[in-house]
Parts: structure tokens; sequence; C-alpha cells
């Protein structure tokens, strides 16, 4: 069990602060990949959060992407592989909660490690993902945008963004659906009732 020092003001999710969860490893036979063996949810308290970095990449279809032009907007953020068992777990949770909460202003965004484009992009047909992916090649200064915040060899980690640009949570392995619809709808719902 991991110790979280923030705490919470979503009260749905009290329970979920730092919950150590059994996840398996995306290992097969990438030995040289090492990745989360055991995933942490950690919901950061609004006081205690910290920006994260803009960054730039190029995107699976061959288009730009720039953190900056979802600037005010709940950003989730998803590192993955083709070549991971765990992320094909969460993918249709991915799928559905992205659908699900794209009427509250929520965006996801794919952050593809280690992988080729091709098997990257059959992995998002195979599962009908239709939010953007950033490639490989630029995935670097994604994963660095979020510092020590993001272990450089957990995948699958899922990364919440509030509307302010700041880090709101992080999932490192794989997550559930209920875990994170109450997390992006939370995180969403702290916006100016005015907005």
């Amino acid at each position: 069990m991991r110790a979280s020092r923030s705490r919470s003001r979503l009260p749905g999710l009290t329970c979920l602060i730092a919950v150590a969860v059994t996840t398996s490893a995306c290992a097969g036979d990438r030995a040289r990949t090492p990745t989360a063996s055991d995933g942490v949810v950690e919901v950061i308290a609004a006081e205690d959060r910290r920006q994260v970095k803009p960054f730039t990449g190029e995107l699976l279809d061959g288009g730009p992407f720039d953190s900056t032009d979802l600037d005010g907007q709940v950003i989730v953020y998803n590192v993955w592989g083709s070549w991971c068992a765990p992320c094909r777990t969460e993918a249709p949770v991915l799928k559905r909660v992205a659908e699900e909460t794209r009427n509250l202003g929520v965006r996801f965004v794919g952050i593809n490690v280690r992988d080729n484009n091709a098997a990257a992009r059959a992995f998002e047909d195979s599962y009908g993902i239709e939010y953007p992916s950033i490639t490989t090649d630029t995935s670097s200064d994604a994963v660095l945008a979020f510092g020590s915040a993001l272990p450089p060899s957990a995948v699958p980690s899922t990364l919440v963004v509030d509307a302010q640009g700041r880090l709101a949570a992080r999932i490192v392995g794989p997550t559930d659906r209920s875990t994170l619809s109450t997390i992006v709808t939370e995180t969403a719902a702290e916006r100016d009732p005015g907005q």
C-alpha cells in the first residue's frame, strides 16, 4: 500500500486515494521494457496540484498535436502500447469513459510508447478508439511533461489534468470503468459553475 500526501476533496474518491491495486505487468517477451507491477490510484488535492508542462507531438494520423490547444478542458492522458496486455484490457474502459464524458468537456489523448505506428493504428482500429494518440516518435516529450508523476516504465498509466492544466489524478497500472469515470466526472465538476 502506498500512502498519499495529498488530501482529496472529491467525496466519492476518499476510499480510492492511494489504494494499491493488483495489476499485471506488461512483460510478455519484452524483458527490456519494465512496467508497473503494482498499480496505484492517487487523487491530488487542488492545493497540492502542479502544472503539467506544455508539449507538442505528432499524432498517429500524421497531424500535429499541441497540448495548449486543449487549455481550459479536463484532459485524460493514457500511456499505452499495442504490445501491452493490460492496455488491451483497459482499452474498452477508456473508450467508454471518453464517450460518456465528452459532453462534460473532457478530452482523451493517448500517448503511445515503445511501439511502431502500424501496430498502434491497428490497436486503435481493433478497439474502436476515436480519440487521438501521439506517436511513439514524439511521445517522450509528452511523458517528460509529467515529470516524476509518471514513472518512465509505467505502462499503462492514466493521468487526469484539470481545467487549470494541473495534474489532478494519476493511475499507474490498468484502470477500471468505475474508478476512471468517478475521477474524471468529479474533476470536470470542479469547474466554475458559471462556465
